[in-house]
Parts: C-alpha cells; sequence; structure tokens
C-alpha cells in the first residue's frame, strides 16, 4: 500500500456553525471547503500546504463518518482524525487486512470521496482517504 499524501487532521463539533466562527473570526483561519450540507468545513492557513478538517457529529449522523454505529471513533472534544490519502482504497482496504489490521467499512460521498477508519495496533483511529474526481 502507498499512501500518497497526509491530506488534512479533522475534530469533530457539536455545533458546526459555532466553530466555524471560531476558526475562520478567532483563529483568522481561511474557508477551503464550506459543505454545511454535509456537516463539513476545511480550512487552512496562508501556506495553503496542509487542511483542518472539521465534522460536525451528532447521534443522528454519525453514520456519515462512520459507515457504522457501532464504533465511534469521534466525538466533539475528545479525537482529531489524520487522514491519509491513497490512490485506491479498496486496494488499500484488502492489503491492510491481510496484514491483521482493523479497517472498517468505506463511506462513499458520490463525487467527492471514499473513506474508511482504519485502527492502529494501540486503538487510535486514522482514516483511509480516496479522492474522487
Amino acid at each position: 500500500m502507498k499512501i500518497k499524501n497526509i491530506s488534512l487532521a479533522w475534530v469533530a463539533t457539536g455545533n458546526l456553525v459555532q466553530a466555524k466562527k471560531f476558526f475562520t473570526e478567532t483563529l483568522e483561519l481561511k474557508i477551503s471547503n464550506d459543505a454545511q450540507a454535509h456537516g463539513w468545513l476545511e480550512l487552512h492557513a496562508k501556506n495553503d500546504d496542509f487542511l483542518l478538517g472539521v465534522g460536525q457529529v451528532s447521534e443522528t449522523n454519525v453514520s456519515d463518518f462512520t459507515a457504522t454505529k457501532d464504533i465511534k471513533p469521534v466525538t466533539p472534544g475528545q479525537n482529531a482524525i489524520i487522514s491519509f490519502e491513497v490512490p485506491d482504497l479498496e486496494s488499500a482496504k484488502k492489503e491492510l487486512e491481510a496484514k491483521n489490521v482493523r479497517v472498517y467499512d468505506i463511506v462513499t460521498i458520490a463525487g467527492q470521496i471514499k473513506m474508511a477508519f482504519m485502527q492502529d495496533l494501540d486503538g487510535n483511529f486514522f482514516q483511509l482517504v480516496e479522492l474522487l474526481d
């Protein structure tokens, strides 16, 4: 498996509107992607080399981020997720599972992204992503 890029780190929020105000007004970050309909916001600093994602997570949309309600790796104030970009998520998932790495179901947002959580040996969550054209 080849990791192309560490594309972003993201945090969970319970209130996307409040988080947007904090990150743009208080920290003066710039918006790269404002997808409030999906509960998602991406921001960057002046150098634009790295993105911070902010996802609104609640009991009603946790499956949008995890593909299943039996895992909850993202809760507001508890976790930051590092995303590893891969060229082919299905292949990466199979390769990692063959190495006994726990990889969860793939979630697809049509035309944008495929994503799946994985865990390291300590149980820390990471996200594998494939950007769609």
